[in-house]
């Protein structure tokens, strides 16, 4: 997933830009609390070094947004659309994330863990070294999308299917998934071990 801003990005501050539409504009260091964002527009946007806490994005459409060193801790996000939305170096704790379309999502050295995702589509993604920990996923489309070196770890599956998906350079721990979910995708030998030692499966030679 390749692209570039249009223009240089003005410094901001939040506050001002609250209830509006925000375009070309970088946000640092800032910390933004028990705000909702509803029915926004964000496009070329860079949060660096942000703190977002009790936040809700609602019906928030967001394009070329760059996510970079930033915490995400008791977030709801409903009803929104990501295109070309970056996340670098994040930390995402008990995020809520309900009935949104994502596509070319990119998130890298990140962690995501204690967080609920429901009613997704997430298409044309990649996930580069993440750590996913405790998530619970429900009702969910996930297609062609890379799981790249990412561990998954206690990670529960329900109704989310797989479509096109490569998780064979992932490492899988107690992941509770329906194998038939994961048809038409690829993994590894060492991947299919893992999910099959976690339903008391003894494989011998």
């Amino acid at each position: 997933m390749k692209w570039e801003f249009k223009n240089n990005l003005t410094e901001g501050v939040y506050e001002d830009y609250i209830e509006s539409n925000i375009t070309g504009v970088k946000f640092q260091k800032e910390i933004i609390d028990k705000q909702e964002l509803k029915f926004q527009t964000l496009r070329e946007v860079v949060f660096q070094n942000v703190k977002f806490i009790s936040v809700t994005f609602n019906n928030v459409f967001l394009a070329k947004v760059k996510f970079i060193n930033c915490e995400f801790l008791n977030v709801n996000i409903v009803e929104s659309n990501f295109n070309k939305v970056v996340f670098a170096n994040c930390k995402l704790t008990n995020v809520s994330f309900f009935q949104n379309s994502i596509n070319e999502i990119l998130i890298n050295e990140s962690i995501v863990q204690l967080s609920k995702f429901e009613n997704e589509d997430i298409s044309n993604g990649k996930f580069d070294d993440v750590k996913f920990k405790e998530n619970l996923y429900r009702h969910n489309k996930i297609i062609n999308t890379e799981f790249y070196k990412c561990d998954l770890i206690k990670e529960m599956f329900i109704d989310t299917i797989f479509k096109k998906c490569n998780l064979k350079t992932s490492h899988l721990e107690e992941v509770n998934i329906n194998i038939d979910d994961l048809v038409g995708s690829t993994l590894s030998v060492l991947n299919m071990i893992e999910l099959i030692s976690g339903k008391g499966i003894i494989l011998e030679d």
